[in-house]
């Protein structure tokens, strides 16, 4: 019946009509000469902006301010009759423009102005055609600030101090939600000065905003009122606009008057001010240094600021507004005491982002959003190898390869993923869409794959050619390629080795092309004569002919040289040749996963690489990069049929000996993902339990379960995955010592359990314990003062065994305001990861409470991030069909959260499926590899039971 019922489902949808279409609108954009493009999403360049003046008169109790903006812009072409701008406003006023001479230029009667709400519009029709010229567009309106952050724009947070609520209005107008604040040209290509004015409450902190406070405009406007005028900003983007007006307070951190550095928070945070502040002045340093360009100069005339601040409330990461950064607070506010080193590294690498912004995206905007790339690629890149050059201890360097591109090339395994460049960004939600994977991960990827071809000091060349030339415009993908021309043309060695490469074109195959490839290697080891052939890789289907320049690294078994990354050849062909020598001696592409790409072997040179390293001598002398590769690709070849499963464990099987944290973080979720798939074939998962805790133990014995001095970075972010795996799949040692630690704690609160071991140490003792522990956690978090922290208390609670505490749990997700907004969807997933057993719960929860979740959690967007989130965790029939059950009985009520709720009965079939068909193939191959020593259960007892699981 399930396989009947979607089977014959057929969702449709009728597009509402546009009110421009209802109100005659459509026939005005054909009647007037104007600047609005199409589709009307966009505006044209002929009427530009060139100066913005904005004057909030902001009541932050009340939630809303009147404001008044100012435009002067540039007519660029005759007869110019309508003049269109961007706005989200609760009502506008009044509009006026003068002309160059400041005398009022006459407009249309009675049509003087119209909005249009469904393309966020103000059109101002005028009734003699301009001229080209300059002319001053001045609007008078009301505005109301968002008290849900998820809205963006102008919003208002809070927070408690003193058992007290304390409010505070801030922005986040990327990518189009300036226009929520005031009238404007809500597009990355129009870059004006602006003068930003805010009137606020006299008992609130001075106001912020991307300037300083020109001291001589500041004055009483009416009692207890005050007015703050800022000092002209650069040139910039909408978007790149903020404004702050709270009681909260800002440490300087200045190391002189001419490089002002401000850590801003809440008040009762300011001791987590001191790490942001060290770090950032030295990524500053850094990117000075190496870009060419000082930050602190890029005012144009302007004294520049350098001010980051801490929000309770914030909906994206962090924000690069030039001169006032904003952060999530957990991402920015550091505590020795309870901020575990994952967090720390955040930190650090979400400052080195945002930092780096200011070159690319700020200095230097993408055109248009379908080039965003062109901000967020360099921003990810610089993110981690900017923060390594400030703190080199975090070793950020190869992190960078199993964080970034890893994850690039596991979205890109989606045969529906977008290019770089994407034509399609035409819309609001289109743009929203494109702030990916593709443009942050996989973009960075894209960078480190070039830095690696053109070399580290032309790569440099070619970003300050493109940032000199377009400073303070906007860039193009054409810019970007003429820049490395240019920088490799003077490369003797790179002309040399690749005399007639066209790096523009190499470029541009890895920006146009959807996907990553992947390069299959075929090694004759009679002749030794090496094929290899590059084909788009895609986890189903049959992928799409494309073709990538690849620079190719290897290195052979007889001499293995891992650390030579300079490429040898450039694979610009469906397949090419190489001779090597003769003989039984394996080949490894990729060195150092310089490029974005994976590698699959033939059958042959695959057993090669499992017999070398499962030899502990031998495994060391690979590059642990490489074996992070080997790890990460081979597993994903076992989700897309590209090698077989008992080969794909022969090569994994030298897991049981390694030690070394990235390539363990290559493993962990790839190995979860087929351990889930496995779960509804009780026989599987206990068998390939025992398969992972068995390959845990050497590990776990190098690793210990307590904190060494001499720990190094990555030992301590091993200890933390690898123990976190160990407690979950119920690791006797792990459990054990964990217990203990809690158990210390409850007795003595003031004998903290290590930041860095937390995570786990709190759920095992919540998972082991009742509801006492459960509430002693709770009030933990109610009362903690580090939003870092709180994230992984928050993770805790939700190990809890305790049915009451449990559903007491999710309903603190709706009503408690200590759980951010942003925080409450993770909550919902926490509650799924806590313990398997805790399924049932979560979906009568979910079916007795989702209009309440959607309201409470901050939305329909919202309400489809908790629904898709339990695809993975319904991995039985009968979940599966209640909850298709009550997505048809409730689908009106669910409006658009229904197409989400039909995708997550597709993906739960899909996972039961890939289980089913591969499950007696892994298992045999578990056996084969001695994995099974605590249960011995037939291979014709699996197949029973499987046959039963079929037949259900």
């Amino acid at each position: 019946m399930l396989f009947l019922v979607l089977l014959c489902t057929l969702v449709g949808s009728i597009s509402a009509i546009p009110p421009h279409l209802e109100d005659g609108l459509g026939s005005d954009f054909e009647y007037y000469n104007t600047n609005l493009d199409n589709p009307q999403y966009r505006l044209k360049d002929n009427v530009y902006p060139i100066e913005v003046f904005v004057d909030l008169d902001v009541y932050l109790k009340e939630a809303k301010f009147d404001g008044v903006v100012k435009i002067l812009v540039e007519v660029r072409e005759e007869n110019i009759t309508q003049i269109v701008l961007h706005q989200k406003v609760v009502r506008i006023l009044s509009v006026d423009v003068l002309n160059s001479a400041n005398q009022p230029v006459q407009l249309q009667v009675p049509n003087m102005f119209t909005t249009d709400d469904y393309y966020e519009l103000l059109l101002i029709n005028v009734a003699n055609p301009l001229a080209i010229g300059q002319y001053t567009i001045i609007v008078n309106y009301l505005g109301q600030i968002n008290t849900n952050p998820l809205d963006r724009g102008f919003y208002r947070g809070y927070y408690f101090y003193n058992d007290e609520t304390h409010y505070y209005a801030t922005t986040q107008f990327q990518p189009y939600h300036a226009r929520k604040a005031f009238p404007c040209f809500d597009e990355p290509q129009f870059k004006s000065r602006y003068v930003i004015s805010i009137v606020r409450d006299s008992n609130l902190s001075p106001s912020f905003s991307n300037m300083a406070i020109n001291d001589s405009a500041t004055n009483e406007v009416a009692p207890g009122r005050v007015r703050e005028t800022f000092l002209p900003t650069p040139k910039i983007s909408a978007y790149l606009i903020a404004f702050h007006v709270s009681d909260f307070v800002a440490t300087n951190f200045s190391s002189t008057p001419t490089k002002p550095f401000q850590i801003i928070s809440r008040q009762g945070a300011t001791d987590q001010h001191a790490y942001a502040a060290d770090i950032g002045r030295k990524i500053s340093d850094a990117l000075d240094d190496y870009l060419a360009i000082d930050y602190y100069d890029m005012g144009q005339g302007q004294p520049m600021k350098n001010d980051h601040i801490a929000l309770p409330d914030f909906p994206s990461g962090a924000m690069e507004n030039w001169g006032m950064v904003n952060y999530r607070e957990a991402y920015l506010l550091f505590d020795g005491n309870n901020t575990n080193i994952s967090n720390k590294i955040t930190i650090a690498t979400i400052i080195a982002h945002e930092l780096a912004h200011k070159w690319f995206g700020n200095l230097v905007t993408c055109f248009w959003w379908s080039n965003l790339w062109l901000n967020e690629s360099f921003a990810s890149f610089f993110e981690y190898f900017a923060a390594h050059k400030a703190d080199p201890s975090l070793q950020l360097f190869d992190q960078f390869v199993v964080n970034y591109v890893h994850s690039a090339l596991s979205a890109d395994a989606s045969p529906n993923v977008n290019s770089m460049n994407n034509s399609d960004v035409s819309n609001n939600p289109s743009i929203t869409s494109h702030f990916s994977t593709t443009s942050y991960a996989k973009g960075a990827s894209v960078l480190w794959t070039l830095e690696n071809f053109v070399g580290p000091r032309t790569f440099r060349t070619a970003l300050r050619y493109y940032l000199r030339s377009r400073a303070y415009e906007i860039g193009t993908p054409e810019d970007m390629y003429n820049a490395f021309k240019r920088a490799t043309s003077e490369d003797l060695e790179f002309t040399r080795n690749f005399p007639d490469v066209d790096i523009g074109k190499v470029f541009d195959s890895w920006v146009q092309n959807p996907g990553s490839p992947v390069v299959n290697v075929t090694l004759d080891t009679a002749n030794g004569v090496i094929t290899v052939e590059q084909k788009r890789y895609v986890l189903s289907g049959t992928p799409p002919e494309q073709l990538w320049q690849i620079p190719l690294t290897w290195t052979f078994g007889s001499d293995p040289k891992f650390y030579d990354t300079k490429p040898r050849l450039l694979l610009s062909s469906r397949s090419a040749t190489i001779q090597a020598s003769t003989g039984h001696n394996w080949v490894i592409f990729n060195i150092g996963q310089s490029g974005l790409y994976r590698v699959a072997y033939d059958d042959h040179n695959w057993e090669m690489i499992a017999s070398y390293l499962r030899n502990d001598a031998n495994r060391l002398r690979v590059n642990v990069i490489n074996r992070a590769q080997i790890v990460n690709d081979v597993l994903f070849f076992i989700r897309s049929d590209g090698i077989s499963i008992a080969r794909a464990f022969d090569v994994l099987s030298f897991l049981r000996r390694e030690t070394d944290y990235y390539v363990w973080a290559a493993a962990i979720g790839q190995l979860d993902w087929i351990r889930r798939r496995l779960e509804h074939i009780d026989v599987a998962h206990q068998e390939f339990d025992n398969f992972l805790l068995e390959s845990l133990e050497t590990v776990i014995g190098n690793l210990g379960y307590n904190e060494r001095n001499s720990d190094s970075v990555p030992t301590i972010l091993n200890r933390m995955q690898i123990l976190n795996l160990a407690c979950n799949l119920g690791h006797q040692g792990c459990v054990s010592d964990s217990l203990q630690k809690w158990n210390n704690f409850r007795n003595n609160p003031s004998q903290l359990v290590p930041p860095n071991l937390r995570r786990y140490v709190y759920c095992v003792g919540l998972r082991e314990g009742n509801a006492a522990d459960y509430n002693f956690l709770l009030n933990l978090y109610n009362t903690a003062e580090n939003t870092a922290d709180m994230v992984v208390i928050l993770r805790a609670l939700a190990c809890t065994r305790d049915e009451n505490s449990l559903r007491s749990y999710l309903n603190e997700t709706m009503y408690n305001n200590k759980i951010r907004i942003h925080d409450r969807t993770n909550a919902f997933s926490f509650a799924l990861q806590g313990n398997r057993e805790n399924l049932g719960i979560v979906l009568n929860f979910l079916y007795d409470n989702f209009e309440e979740i959607r309201e409470t959690y901050g939305g329909g967007d919202r309400l489809n991030v908790v629904i898709s989130s339990l695809s993975t965790y319904l991995t039985n029939i009968t979940d599966i069909e209640t909850f298709q059950n009550w997505s048809y009985t409730n689908q009106l009520a669910l409006g658009e959260s229904f197409s989400s709720a039909l995708s997550v009965v597709q993906s739960a079939l899909n996972n039961l499926n890939w289980g089913s068909n591969n499950v007696v193939a892994i298992y045999s191959s578990l056996l084969q590899r001695g994995a099974a020593t605590s249960i011995t259960v037939s291979l014709i007892l699996l197949l029973v039971a499987l046959s039963a699981h079929i037949f259900n």
